[in-house]
């Protein structure tokens, strides 16, 4: 046995399923979040629900079982609604100057937003 071969078998012996992890839209979307600026948006569930809406457009029960098959985030789908309505009642304005202030940065002077409900 050569010593690579000697190494992998090392390598897979070490292995177990507590090794074993699921990938899913968290390394992509979750660092297009921070660097959108989004990271200043105090709580998990915004960013939860943020990352796993563009990989998984489902409705928001969907979503919630997702969350908690996949990375293991048990939410309850009342306090998602709850959230929503929070969001859309004052959170908003400050995810949208967030969005608009990164679309300036990137755009320049041509950047215009509208944003609607």
């Amino acid at each position: 046995m050569s010593g690579q071969d000697e190494l992998v078998d090392l390598t897979v012996q070490s292995l177990s399923s507590s090794s074993i992890g699921t990938v899913g839209p968290e390394p992509v979307f979750g660092r297009i979040y921070g660097f959108i600026g989004f990271g200043a948006i105090d709580g998990e569930l915004f960013r939860h629900l943020a990352v796993s809406r563009p990989a998984f457009p489902l409705s928001k029960l969907k979503t919630v079982e997702y969350l908690y098959r996949y990375p293991g985030v048990l939410l309850d789908i009342d306090r998602v609604y709850r959230f929503l309505d929070k969001l859309k009642d004052s959170l908003k304005p400050f995810i949208e100057k967030i969005a608009f202030k990164h679309a300036k940065k990137h755009l320049g002077d041509t950047a215009g937003v509208v944003f609607q409900i």
